[in-house]
């Protein structure tokens, strides 16, 4: 069904009112012709039901074109447009057709046009370079049939009406069309703003996973990732650096394995304890080095689970205690000793007790220090070079002289080795100091007041 009524209304513009009469006896129903009807019917048989009903238009006339340019004006403007209009070509002492055409389209440019003209008026490319080539402009001769008038406004009311039903449908669709651009603009910024925070929690994710990476490669303390079964899931590099085993053998075995056997029950029931009750727990254990000897851990284990798992995972953060261990065994010993020589009154065997515990630990440490102090001292020749390998720079005065000094220099030091031995050394010096400090709080805690 059309969205668009039938649009029935026809302006006939012509300064001649015979013209006017007789566009109204073609195309409009006036009843004029009821006696010819009668005639018809008497000779023919034809009744007017039998007869297809004409089509009949509304028709509105205008003497001058200005005048029919304002009707058609007035027209669109009460919302009543006309669909089509005949014009003549003729029409004194006003503007002739072609340029009421012309305003027409200015004021109403949908409306369709048919020029009546003679012979003997404007060709049709004096016409065309007037208004242009338009398929709105339709050309009757003079004298015109009445079939052929009937039949170009059927057809032209027709024509427009499609247009406007056109031009509705297109508005309908850029409305639409406007509406799923809206909607696809507001999803590609929901998608969008989804991408950036996809990117923020990835950009979080990797610092997150990089911290932990830096954390877990330069601790000191042992952190191991081991299923139900003890069997490793990760292992930090001080793993391998503190038990000598390389993390291909770790990985393949049972870290229960390395645990001490009189360890072992205690070990295994913390851990499975740990996972039945999610509950994080405390343990001590020893742990064998690849060479055969033990060392001693304190560990904090504590239940990881992924959100879709049942089983779990634990995680074991074990610190080497063997020393503090070792220390405090010592530091019990010692102190029974200086208990029994108090006792006794014997202050040399006193003395010569705490010499034996101390010597050993303060020559480690005047080893570690002389071994500082060397490389410091191997080091200050390559140190100086670069001063003035960087002042040189900077002040755009580097010479081949300076740079065969920087790099003999450097090739005389073995940097690498002083960057990692002199932390260890300076590292074992402070524990051998701790322990001492520790002896010598252990031997005023236990002295008679």
């Amino acid at each position: 069904m059309s969205s668009i009524p039938e649009n029935k209304r026809i302006l006939v513009i012509d300064d001649n009112r015979a013209i006017h009469e007789d566009f109204r006896k073609v195309l409009t129903d006036s009843g004029a012709d009821a006696g010819m009807d009668a005639a018809e019917e008497a000779l023919f048989g034809d009744t007017a039901e039998s007869r297809p009903k004409r089509a009949t238009f509304n028709l509105d006339y205008a003497s001058q074109g200005l005048e029919g340019v304002e009707k058609i004006q007035q027209a669109r403007v009460a919302g009543t447009p006309y669909a089509m209009a005949f014009v003549d070509v003729r029409m004194p002492p006003g503007i002739d057709g072609i340029e009421t055409t012309v305003k027409i389209w200015e004021v109403a440019p949908d409306t369709q046009i048919v020029i009546c003209t003679a012979y003997s008026d404007y060709s049709w490319d004096e016409m065309v370079g007037k208004v242009g080539y338009s398929d709105r402009l339709v050309l009757l001769k003079k004298p015109f049939d009445n079939v052929e008038v009937l039949q170009l406004a059927c057809a032209l009311t027709e024509k427009w009406r499609l247009a406007q039903e056109a031009k509705l449908k297109l508005d309908q669709l850029e409305r639409m069309v406007a509406a799923r651009t809206a909607e696809l603009r507001n999803s590609m910024e929901l998608l969008q703003q989804s991408v950036t925070n996809y990117k923020r929690t990835e950009q979080r994710l990797r610092r997150s996973e990089e911290r932990f990476r830096l954390i877990t490669e330069n601790a000191a303390d042992l952190i191991i990732v081991v299923d139900g079964t003890g069997r490793p899931q990760y292992l930090s590099p001080s793993v391998v650096h503190t038990l000598g085993y390389a993390a291909e053998e770790l990985l393949r075995g049972s870290l229960f394995s390395l645990v001490h056997p009189e360890d072992r029950s205690v070990t295994v029931d913390a851990l499975k304890s740990a996972l039945r009750q999610s509950t994080d727990q405390v343990l001590e254990y020893r742990l064998q080095h690849k060479q055969g000897y033990w060392r001693k851990f304190e560990a904090h284990a504590s239940i990881v689970r992924e959100s879709d798992a049942a089983a779990g995972n634990l995680v074991l953060v074990s610190r080497d205690i063997t020393e503090r261990d070792r220390a405090e065994k010592e530091n019990f010993r010692l102190a029974i000793q200086l208990q029994r020589a108090g006792d006794s009154g014997n202050l040399g065997v006193m003395a010569a007790a705490i010499a034996t515990e101390l010597e050993p630990l303060l020559e480690a440490v005047r080893d570690k220090v002389r071994f500082a102090e060397d490389a410091a001292r191997q080091l200050q020749p390559l140190l100086r070079a670069d001063k003035e390998l960087l002042a040189a720079a900077t002040a755009n005065k580097l010479t081949p002289e300076l740079l065969a000094k920087v790099t003999a220099a450097d090739r005389s030091t073995d940097v690498e080795y002083f960057a990692t031995e002199v932390p260890k050394a300076l590292a074992e010096c402070q524990a051998n100091i701790e322990r001492i400090a520790d002896i010598l709080a252990g031997i005023q805690a236990d002295a008679p007041a």
